[in-house]
C-alpha cells in the first residue's frame, strides 16, 4: 500500500457570508502527482494557502506524514516539506541554472558559508545542484542564465527550487 503524504479531514474556510471550502478530504499519496481544477472562485487557491499555511483554516486539519501541521506557520511547514510555486515564474534571471539550484538548496540546508560564493565552488552542493537540475531536465543549461530560459524552462526551475 502506497504511503499517504499529506492528507486533510474536513478542511473549511468561510468568509463572512461565503464558504470557500467545505470538509475538504484529501489523500495524496506519495509519488503520485494531481491537478487542482475547476472554474473561477471555485476554491483553488483558497484550498492551496490552506495547505501551504499562507490562510489559516476556519476547520478542520492537514496532516504531514501523519503528523499534524494545521497550526504550523507558513515557514514551518516550508521546513518540514509543503512550498507552493506561482503561477509567475519567480527566479534570479541574473544567475545561472546551477547557481539558482545552488541557492536554494543552500539555504535549505542552512550552510555556513558566504551567500554569494559560487555554488561550483563547494563540491557536495555543486553535485546536488547538478542532480537537481538533471531530474528536472535542466542538464543541458546548467550554465545558462535563468533570464534566457523558454517559459516552460523557467516553470522547471521554480518546481526545482520549490521541491529545493
Amino acid at each position: 500500500m502506497t504511503e499517504v503524504v499529506l492528507q486533510t479531514d474536513k478542511l473549511c474556510k468561510y468568509y463572512t457570508g461565503l464558504r470557500a471550502n467545505h470538509n475538504i478530504d484529501l489523500d495524496l499519496k506519495r509519488g503520485e502527482i494531481h491537478a487542482l481544477i475547476g472554474p473561477n472562485g471555485a476554491g483553488k487557491t483558497t484550498m492551496v494557502a490552506q495547505l501551504s499555511g499562507e490562510l489559516a483554516s476556519s476547520s478542520g486539519r492537514i496532516f504531514l506524514e501523519g503528523r499534524d501541521i494545521t497550526a504550523l506557520p507558513t515557514h514551518q511547514r516550508a521546513l518540514a516539506g509543503v512550498a507552493r510555486s506561482f503561477q509567475i515564474n519567480s527566479v534570479f534571471d541574473e544567475m545561472t541554472v546551477l547557481d539558482n539550484f545552488g541557492l536554494a538548496l543552500q539555504a535549505h540546508q542552512g550552510h555556513s558559508f558566504h551567500f554569494w560564493s559560487p555554488v561550483r565552488n563547494h563540491r557536495s552542493l555543486h553535485q546536488q545542484a547538478v542532480d537537481l537540475a538533471s531530474r528536472f531536465g535542466l542538464e543541458q543549461e546548467l550554465q545558462s542564465m535563468a533570464g534566457t530560459l523558454a517559459h516552460g524552462e523557467k516553470r522547471q526551475l521554480e518546481v526545482g527550487l520549490t521541491l529545493a
